[in-house]
């Protein structure tokens, strides 16, 4: 009787040791927050587990392991705890983890085609490592604004930390530049001169202006013949155009831009 109540309580008291053990672990491991904020175009999201693609939405929360995929001229804005994702066109990526450790963020990306920008932000009090991995390199920051297509980096503010594969490590500062060999996978030293993300999308162009031109609704007219007499001036009033046209004074119309990212 003795040797079963001794057995019950160091089993009971090895319980109590297990639970006082996992609770901080449970209460300290957080997943962080992904939002879909914005997104135009064609978006697709791919869960873990899953090989159905589905329409994104905006509002949209999305989990570890879940690829998303943006199509020709689209583009999804991620905020991802503090910091904010854009995912450029022609991209597909994989949110591989999304922890909180109390005040900490650990947030690491897989990159297997196109570009993508990160604004990095820490939470308040505490620490971000946000990490983006490709097949040939990976950039790890800690509150920073960068952008990467894989290949190449260009670092806007900040400071990251940028891997070939099989080694050079460098640390960029702004503005700075790097790139890995496709070959190699050994990354160049630093530069301030950039050779151009991939892949070239035009971002936001100026107002196109052209010459308003009147509605023509008369038929269509031949090409007169180089021997006929010409047509008499005052057959016809000539064309008087409006005092004010959409455009303004200068009798150019404005058209909006397409602006892409």
């Amino acid at each position: 009787m003795q040797n079963t109540f001794k057995v019950l309580f160091s089993a009971a008291f090895l319980a109590v040791i297990l639970i006082f053990i996992a609770v901080p672990c449970i209460v300290a491991q957080q997943p962080v927050q992904a939002v879909i904020k914005e997104l135009a175009g064609t978006v697709e999201i791919k869960y873990a587990g899953s090989e159905i693609w589905e329409a994104a939405s905006r509002g949209q929360t999305l989990a570890g392991d879940t690829t998303i995929s943006t199509g020709f001229r689209s583009t999804a804005v991620i905020t991802i705890g503090d910091s904010i994702l854009t995912v450029r066109p022609l991209t597909r990526l994989t949110l591989t983890e999304l922890t909180r450790n109390q005040d900490n963020e650990k947030v690491e990306l897989n990159l297997q085609s196109g570009r993508v920008k990160a604004d990095v932000k820490p939470p308040e009090g505490g620490k971000t490592e946000f990490v983006v991995k490709s097949p040939n390199s990976t950039s790890s920051v800690r509150g920073t604004v960068f952008e990467f297509d894989t290949i190449n980096i260009e670092v806007y503010e900040g400071t990251v930390q940028f891997s070939g594969l099989l080694g050079s490590t460098y640390m960029l500062d702004a503005v700075g530049y790097s790139r890995v060999d496709e070959l190699t996978s050994w990354a160049s030293p630093p530069s301030k001169y950039a050779e151009g993300l991939r892949p070239e999308i035009p971002y936001e162009s100026d107002p196109i202006k052209t010459p308003a031109q009147p509605p023509n609704t008369s038929s269509p007219t031949t090409t007169p013949n180089p021997g006929s007499q010409p047509l008499n001036p005052g057959s016809q009033p000539p064309y008087s155009p409006p005092s004010s046209t959409p455009g303004g004074d200068d009798g150019l119309v404005d058209f909006t831009p397409i602006v892409t990212f």
